[in-house]
């Protein structure tokens, strides 16, 4: 075997006229967004509306099953993105691996169904400043929110990995203060309820609405996970990507299980259900019962770091999607230039204007307005989701036909291809249920037409042959020579 060497093609990423994105992602930068960079309204306001409907119990389960699937899309995503660490991810690998008009299909839907997700997050943000604020309508706190994202997408993709780190810290320490004090709280340790134990969970609790809730509500969980694909996209421009991005998608598991299923847990062990909804959010719910002064606020202020933090991810996320679609033919170019510092401005710019559909909470009310789009994005989601499963189930195929070898893999997924059958299995089945329930169809009805929307232009742009295949030779030349890349 020979000795590993360093390769430079791919060293810098996508751009256009002489400017690319630049590596400037640190091993700490990746590994704290892997653990809380995607925390934000999907668990801190929406698992409220989750709890309320599946029960205490359900709630969990919920988030647990479609935590194992998140798992098993970024152990998948995580062999692609250590073969080809490239910005735009979802798109360009359903593109290379299956068919170019899915992989059409998956950007532009991640595209429309982020700007949605980012919505959800700014109105969320919103929420909450106008508790602390009665008197200044919500859409205010909205533009100010989406203000502060754009200032820090368009300094360098650094200082973006920096404020993420500590944003992501923030909330990492604040769910495991939260887990403490609840633990304490259920022993009776703290707060005035006494020993809880399982006192919460009762028949009445555990599935008010019964099991059929609990799958009901996982469209909702699906978009609770939205932004996990982060760490894969944020590999074109993180510094040893092949080493840094297998250590940080290893601790997702640990994230999933911790700060998801865990906090829900406690929070439904606590919490009575029908004390929390969208606007009442179990977290702060929970410092309420314990007792302490002003800790209600605080934690509301932590709440509101993270959907700052979680509509800052978005934000990068879909503005590398952007560059993806634009260099493979499937955007307009515009969209994929790239100024000296690395950022994409156009596409940030763009991102952020279509994210203010947040500000019909001037109209609506904010919590409507915020289920609303969390449901249609919770199912469009689906489809960026099957993408990648059918990508990593076909890409091992495409890998050995171009001369490549699954042995020499940096990261590889195991027990292939059973989980990823599995889980394209559960999304499809997800899919018909969302459809078949009154209380969901009308994101099915939004979002099958959407879908439809996608293919026709797709096909209609791979016929003319606009749709152009990505550069995959220097990632595949490294992969053969068993060299690095840089």
């Amino acid at each position: 075997m020979q000795a590993a060497k360093k390769i430079e093609e791919p060293k810098k990423q996508f751009g256009d006229q002489g400017n690319e994105l630049h590596r400037g992602l640190k091993r700490r930068h990746i590994t704290m967004m892997s653990i809380g960079g995607t925390i934000g309204t999907g668990l801190f306001l929406a698992s409220g509306n989750v709890v309320s409907k599946a029960g205490a119990l359900g709630g969990p389960i919920a988030y647990l099953v479609i935590g194992i699937l998140v798992y098993v899309l970024m152990k998948g995503l995580g062999e692609m993105s250590t073969f080809m660490p490239t910005p735009g991810a979802y798109t360009t690998y359903s593109g290379l691996f299956v068919h170019p008009v899915l992989g059409f299909m998956v950007g532009w839907n991640l595209y429309i169904n982020g700007f949605l997700g980012l919505g959800a997050e700014i109105v969320g943000g919103g929420m909450i400043l106008n508790q602390f604020f009665p008197n200044i309508p919500p859409v205010v706190f909205c533009i100010a929110i989406s203000l502060l994202i754009l200032v820090l997408n368009l300094i360098n993709v650094k200082s973006y990995g920096e404020a993420e780190y500590w944003f992501a810290g923030i909330k990492v320490f604040a769910i495991i203060i939260f887990l403490i004090m609840g633990v304490l709280m259920i022993f009776g340790v703290i707060g005035h309820q006494g020993f809880i134990g399982l006192s919460n969970w009762t028949s009445e609790s555990v599935f008010p609405n019964g099991f059929t809730a609990v799958i009901l509500m996982m469209t909702g969980v699906v978009w609770s996970y939205l932004g996990v694909e982060t760490v894969v996209s944020a590999a074109g421009e993180t510094v040893d990507p092949q080493k840094n991005v297998p250590k940080a998608i290893n601790t997702i598991f640990f994230r999933i299980l911790i700060f998801y299923v865990g906090s829900i847990t406690v929070m439904g062990l606590v919490v009575p259900h029908k004390n929390v909804s969208v606007l009442s959010n179990g977290y702060a719910g929970l410092f309420d019962f314990a007792g302490i002064p002003g800790a209600a606020a605080i934690m509301n202020i932590v709440i509101l770091t993270s959907l700052a933090s979680a509509a800052n991810s978005i934000v990068y996320l879909l503005s590398r999607t952007l560059i993806a679609l634009s260099k493979e033919g499937k955007a307009p170019k515009a969209l994929g230039k790239v100024n000296k510092r690395g950022i994409p401005t156009n596409a940030v710019i763009l991102t952020l204007f279509l994210g203010q559909i947040s500000l019909i909470t001037n109209f609506v009310s904010p919590d409507k307005v915020f289920i609303w789009l969390t449901s249609i994005a919770g199912f469009n989601t689906l489809l960026g989701w099957f993408g990648s499963f059918l990508s990593h189930y076909r890409f091992r195929k495409w890998l050995v036909a171009n001369g490549g070898s699954v042995e020499k893999l940096k990261f590889k997924m195991g027990t292939y291809p059973i989980p990823t059958i599995i889980c394209l299995l559960v999304l499809v089945g997800i899919a018909i249920y969302t459809a078949y329930s009154p209380d969901t169809r009308f994101s099915f009805y939004i979002g099958v037409p959407m879908l439809i929307l996608y293919f026709i232009i797709g096909r209609y742009l791979n016929k003319k042959g606009k749709l152009q295949e990505m550069n995959y030779e220097p990632f595949l030349k490294a992969h053969i020579n068993e060299t690095e890349i840089k």
